[in-house]
C-alpha cells in the first residue's frame, strides 16, 4: 500500500508538471497581446472550461498589406480539443501563406488536412476572413461557425449585419463545399466574433444567455472602444450565470474601424 501510495503521488506530480506544460504551451499559440493591425483597433479574451482548451482566435499578416483573421472552436474540450486546435492553426497558416484565388479553395484545402488528422468525433467551427487594410474589404468564409457580427451606427440608428456560415465544419464531411464572401466594413463599424461558451452560458434555471441578449447589448455600445465592450459583454455573462461554473471555452473578438490605416 506504501508502494501504491508513492507512485500515486509520483503520477499525480508528474501530471500536474505536464499540465502546467501544456498550458503554456496553449497559451503560446494565441497571438501576442500588442499586436497592432491597421485600420483596426482589437480586443480579444480567452478562458477555456479547464485551462486548456479548444477555442481559437488568431491574427497574422499576409502579403499585399491583408491580414488574416479567424476564430474557431473545436468540439469538446480540454487536452483532445486543444491538440486538434493546434492542428487548425499550423494548417490554417501553411495554407494561408500560400498564393489563393478564392478563401473557399483555401479552407476546403484547410478541412482535408483536418479531416485526415482528427478522429472522426472531433470537429472544429471556423470563421476565416482576410482584412485589407486599404480597402477595409473583408473576404470570409464561415465554416459552421456562429456568425460574427457587424455593428454600424448612422443616421441616428444602429444596423447590425450577421456573417453567416456557409459550409459544414471542419473535419467533419468529406467533399465538403465552402462559400466565400466580401463585407464593405466602414469607419466606426464594430467587428464581433465569439464561441458559443459566450452565448450558451446557463444561470441556475438552465436558461442560456443566448444571442438575443448579446446583440441588445452591442446595439448600447455606441462610441465604447473594443476593450470596454469586452469588459461589458463578460460582466454581463458573469452577472447571468452567478455562481454558476464554467461549462465551456468562452471567447471574443472584438474590433473596430478606425479612420486611420
Amino acid at each position: 500500500m506504501e508502494f501504491l501510495r508513492k507512485s500515486e503521488s509520483e503520477f499525480q506530480r508528474v501530471l500536474r508538471s505536464d499540465l502546467e506544460d501544456a498550458k503554456e504551451v496553449h497559451k503560446a499559440f494565441f497571438p501576442q497581446e500588442n499586436l497592432s493591425i491597421p485600420g483596426l483597433a482589437c480586443e480579444t479574451f480567452n478562458k477555456p472550461a479547464r485551462g486548456i482548451g479548444g477555442d481559437y482566435y488568431d491574427f497574422f499578416p499576409l502579403q499585399g498589406g491583408r491580414w488574416g483573421i479567424a476564430i474557431g472552436d473545436v468540439c469538446g474540450k480540454g487536452i483532445g480539443a486543444a491538440l486538434l486546435m493546434a492542428s487548425l492553426q499550423a494548417s490554417l497558416r501553411a495554407q494561408a501563406m500560400h498564393a489563393h484565388s478564392d478563401l473557399s479553395n483555401l479552407i476546403a484545402d484547410v478541412d482535408r488536412l483536418i479531416l485526415a488528422a482528427s478522429p472522426k468525433h472531433l470537429y472544429a467551427s471556423l470563421f476565416y476572413s482576410e482584412y485589407e487594410a486599404a480597402t477595409r474589404v473583408l473576404r470570409y468564409v464561415n465554416a459552421g461557425h456562429n456568425a460574427p457580427i457587424v455593428l454600424r451606427w448612422k443616421n441616428g440608428r444602429c444596423d447590425v449585419f450577421h456573417l453567416e456560415s456557409s459550409g459544414t465544419a471542419l473535419g467533419l464531411l468529406e467533399s465538403s463545399q465552402f462559400t466565400s464572401s466580401t463585407f464593405q466594413l466602414e469607419t466606426g463599424d464594430v467587428f464581433v466574433a465569439y464561441t458559443d461558451g459566450i452565448t450558451e452560458s446557463e444561470n441556475h434555471c438552465g436558461e442560456l444567455w443566448g444571442q438575443e441578449r448579446l446583440e441588445t447589448l452591442l446595439r448600447h455600445c455606441r462610441d465604447c472602444a473594443p476593450a470596454q465592450i469586452v469588459e461589458r459583454i463578460l460582466d454581463e455573462v458573469l452577472a447571468f450565470g452567478k455562481d454558476c461554473s464554467q461549462k465551456d471555452d468562452m471567447t471574443l473578438v472584438v474590433a473596430a474601424v478606425k479612420d486611420e490605416v
